[in-house]
C-alpha cells in the first residue's frame, strides 16, 4: 500500500473509532443507564447548592463530606433516586404531588419552620434543590415495602430487600459511571474511587 493511501486509511480508521466511543459514552453525562442519565450539570449543581448553603448558614456536618468524596455522594444519591425510580415503575408504583407536598409539610412541622429545615438538610448533606426528589423517594420506598419485602419482621429485612432490587435495576439498566467520578460497585451500590487510596500510595513501577 502506497503511503499516500495509508495516510487515508489511517485517518478513516480514527474517524471510525471516534465515532464508536461518542456512542458509548457522553463526556457530559455522570452516569447513564437505559432509562436516563445523570449529567454533570445536575450534579454540580447539587454539590454547589450544598457548598453555597454551608456558607449561607455557616455550618459543616461534623462527618459532611467534601471534595471528591461529596461529589461521590451526590452521584449516589442521583443514581439511587433514578435506580428506585425505575424499579417501581416497574412494579405500578409512583410518587403523587400531594403524597410529596403532604411529606414536606410533616417535615417543616416536626423541624419547626423553613429556616430549620434549611439547617436540617445542610447538616444532611441533601441539597435544597433536591428536596422533593429525596421526598419522592422516601414515598417510593415506603410503597415498595409490602411488594418486595411481604413478610419482612424486621427493618434489616427490608433493607436487604432493597439493596438486593437496586442491584438487579442497576444490571438491567446497564448502569455506568463516568471514570472521572469512580466505579459503580454491584455488590454495596456505592460509587467508589477508581483510585482506592485517592492518590495515598504510589503508582507501580512499570
Amino acid at each position: 500500500m502506497s503511503r499516500g493511501r495509508q495516510r487515508k486509511f489511517g485517518a478513516v480508521l480514527l474517524a471510525f473509532t471516534a465515532l464508536l466511543l461518542a456512542g458509548c459514552s457522553n463526556p457530559s453525562d455522570a452516569a447513564s443507564f437505559k432509562s436516563g442519565k445523570v449529567t454533570m450539570k445536575e450534579l454540580q449543581a447539587s454539590v454547589s447548592t450544598i457548598l453555597d448553603e454551608r456558607i449561607k448558614f455557616n455550618t459543616t456536618p461534623q462527618d459532611g463530606f467534601s471534595g471528591e468524596a461529596l461529589t461521590r455522594n451526590q452521584l449516589e444519591f442521583h443514581i439511587f433516586s433514578a435506580l428506585l425510580t425505575q424499579a417501581a415503575k416497574e412494579r405500578n408504583v409512583t410518587a403523587l404531588p400531594g403524597e410529596i407536598s403532604t411529606r414536606r409539610a410533616e417535615i417543616l412541622q416536626n423541624v419547626g419552620g423553613k429556616d430549620q429545615l434549611s439547617v436540617a438538610l445542610v447538616n444532611a448533606g441533601i441539597a435544597s434543590i433536591d428536596l422533593d426528589e429525596y421526598l419522592a423517594l422516601i414515598v417510593l420506598q415506603d410503597k415498595l415495602r409490602s411488594i418486595i419485602a411481604p413478610t419482612a419482621t424486621e427493618d434489616g429485612q427490608i433493607i436487604q430487600a432493597l439493596q438486593k432490587m437496586l442491584t438487579d435495576t442497576a444490571i438491567s439498566e446497564k448502569l455506568t459511571v463516568n471514570p472521572r467520578y469512580g466505579v459503580w460497585n454491584t455488590q454495596t451500590n456505592r460509587v467508589e474511587p477508581a483510585d482506592p487510596t485517592e492518590g495515598a500510595l504510589p503508582a507501580a513501577k512499570q
